[in-house]
């Protein structure tokens, strides 16, 4: 049985971005959400555990690694300048299993909320989300799914939240059997 960990990409005193607007945090929305993709993978056979202890902690990836998951997914949202739109999917640069991941994620994504593609992006040491992406010994995709800041986006993620934790689920299926 493969073992995943979905983590719920801030926690604590950190609710991540924010709309100012209505007032949904990354936290809000991500929190929900890790508990539906959990439920999904488990109706598939996967063994999933849900990490929730805030994005700092998260860098204590020994803890994670020594579970030996077979893969990570880091639940975010965007957030930049209320125009700015669409949903990508980040993973550390030299990692081909992660890029394969993020790949299969994007794609199940983009087809669910119909958002702007922007692509697949490859990180490398001193940008967001570097250590945890460099130092799992697993595949990890940080998902980008949606701007928070954006309404449009927003309204398309809150409208569809159970088809984005069923794209997550794809993702993951399409992954492993390709």
């Amino acid at each position: 049985m493969r073992k995943i960990c979905v983590i719920i990409g801030h926690g604590g005193n950190d609710s991540g971005a924010v709309n100012i607007h209505t007032g949904d945090t990354e936290l809000k929305y991500n929190t929900g959400l890790s508990v539906m993709v959990a439920d999904l993978l488990r109706n598939r056979g996967y063994n999933v555990d849900i990490y929730n202890r805030g994005y700092a902690r998260v860098e204590n990836v020994p803890e994670l690694n020594a579970k030996k998951y077979d893969l990570f997914i880091s639940l975010h949202c965007n957030s930049f300048n209320e125009q700015a739109n669409g949903t990508e999917m980040l993973y550390w640069s030299t990692s081909s299993r992660s890029k394969k991941l993020a790949q299969s994620l994007q794609d199940e994504v983009v087809k669910t909320f119909s958002l702007t593609d922007r692509g697949i992006k490859p990180k490398v040491n001193g940008d967001r989300g570097a250590y945890l992406l460099k130092k799992t010994n697993a595949p990890c995709v940080i998902l980008e799914p949606f701007f928070i800041d954006n309404m449009h986006d927003l309204e398309v993620g809150k409208a569809k939240k159970q088809e984005y934790s069923q794209a997550i689920v794809n993702g993951i299926d399409k992954y492993f059997n390709n």
